[in-house]
This record gives structure tokens, C-alpha cells and sequence, in this order.
């Protein structure tokens, strides 16, 4: 049997190598950075417990607790396709965890960012999460149950100009506190906006625009508003309410 030439042999291979293409988009890896701000400065566990922050109210307040949960963390394609890379996280300032979700590959290309602050009642399941439990973030049972959205404390000037405690808390809203108690959703569906994932651009910086939880649209009185909020249906309402303009997409931040 004659064997081709070794240059045919060449020129066949080098045809195949040349129509041989990899279309299949570059992935880049992806982290997710949460940060904080009040009335666009940055808070983060080094101004703890300063009073040095003003509300829409004009009430003087510091911080000493902030950590909230957000779940359903997910990119959605140009093709409509989601992709969800993970199911929950606790953020907490104060302890300085939570603050980065990291190694998220994902291709390049341009997505619509999502995420929800708390759980839907379909996820809000009592003693489900073991770490979540090891946090205390459980809610009673007499107040539904589940685990909580959003844990923000600290003190104010009341009226007297006397340092005052409050506890700003968020769960789903609850009806007729105790055994008979029936609860209703209140997480917010966060659609951040629009995203584009290269090798340029690697961070996303979330931020919690925490002065929105006092003003915007319920403007908030912490001298009547400022403790027994779990148990108060209507308190808890107007959070969901006002959260709905605290997140947000900033773009001045670089990779």
C-alpha cells in the first residue's frame, strides 16, 4: 500500500486544525462585594457606636448591630437563562463577615444582577439552616416563626436630647402575635440592574443606602418607632416599604 506524502499528511492536518474553533464565550471569576453607606458615608464597623449619623427625621443615631440576609443570588443571561450562585448569605458588618461572595465563575457577557433581602415564605422555614441557627437568627414562634431579614441597632437622641436604645428589626409581618399568629411575606425582590462580566471587571459592589430605612417613603420617628417592631404588623409593612430603594448597584467602585 503507498503511503501519502508527509506533506499531504501536513496540509490535511493543518486544514483540520484551522477549521477546528472553540465559540464557547471566555469565563472570568466574579466576586460580589457588599458595602454600607448613610447619606453617602461609608459606615463600617470602625464607626460603630459614634453618633454621628442624621436621619431624614433630623434624629442623631449611631450603630452598634447591622447584619441582614439576602438569598437567591442570581445572574441572568441575554437568553434569559438564570444561573444561581448561591442560595443564601448573612451579611455583618459589625463582626466584618459575610461582606464577599467569591469564586463565582461565570462567562462573559452581559447579565441582569438579582438577589432578595430576606427569605420567601416558601424558604422561611423554622430550624432549617444550621448556621443560621448558630447565629440566633431565629424568629419565636409566637412572632410566625422562620428566621429574621435584618438585625440594625444602636442608640439615638431622643427629644430630650438623651440617648435612647433602638432596635430596628425585620421578619416577614405577623397578625395577632401568639399561638393563632398568621404571617405574611415581606422580603423584597431585589432586580439590581444590568451587569457586564469581562476580565476588566470582576467586582460587583453592592451598597446599602441605610438611610433609606428611615425616610423613604414612611419617614421614620425613632422616639415612637424604636423597639417591639417584630411584633408590630404595620411597623413591619412600612420597612418593606421603605427597603425598597436601600439597594442598589455602584458603579464608582472598581475591580
Amino acid at each position: 500500500m503507498l503511503k501519502p506524502p508527509i506533506f499531504l499528511l501536513l496540509l490535511l492536518t493543518s486544514f483540520v486544525g484551522c477549521n477546528t474553533t472553540d465559540d464557547s464565550p471566555q469565563k472570568a471569576l466574579v466576586s460580589i462585594n457588599f458595602s454600607h453607606s448613610f447619606n453617602q458615608q461609608t459606615l463600617n464597623s470602625n464607626n460603630f457606636n459614634a453618633l454621628q449619623y442624621t436621619n431624614a427625621f433630623g434624629t442623631t443615631l449611631s450603630f452598634s448591630k447591622l447584619r441582614y440576609l439576602i438569598s437567591e443570588i442570581s445572574f441572568t443571561n441575554q437568553q434569559g437563562i438564570k444561573t444561581l450562585v448561591k442560595d443564601y448569605q448573612l451579611v455583618d458588618l459589625g463582626e466584618d463577615t459575610g461582606l464577599f461572595i467569591d469564586d463565582i465563575l461565570l462567562p462573559e457577557g452581559t447579565y441582569l444582577l438579582s438577589m432578595r433581602f430576606g427569605f420567601t415564605e416558601i424558604t422561611n422555614t423554622s430550624n432549617v439552616y444550621p448556621d443560621l441557627n448558630a447565629a440566633s437568627w431565629n424568629v419565636p414562634e409566637m412572632l410566625g416563626g422562620g428566621y429574621h431579614y435584618m438585625q440594625m441597632e444602636g442608640r439615638f437622641l431622643d427629644l430630650n436630647n438623651e440617648e435612647f436604645i433602638y432596635a430596628y428589626h425585620t421578619i416577614s409581618a405577623v397578625q395577632n402575635p401568639g399561638p393563632e399568629n398568621t404571617r405574611e411575606d415581606t422580603s423584597i425582590a431585589l432586580n439590581l440592574g444590568e451587569i457586564t462580566i469581562s476580565q476588566d471587571q470582576t467586582q460587583i459592589n453592592v451598597t446599602m443606602d441605610i438611610d433609606q430605612w428611615f425616610e423613604n417613603p414612611n419617614l421614620w420617628d425613632l422616639n415612637t418607632l424604636n423597639g417591639m417592631l417584630m411584633g408590630n404588623y404595620t411597623a413591619q409593612k412600612m420597612m418593606q416599604e421603605n427597603g425598597q430603594t436601600v439597594f442598589s448597584l455602584d458603579t464608582s467602585m472598581g475591580n
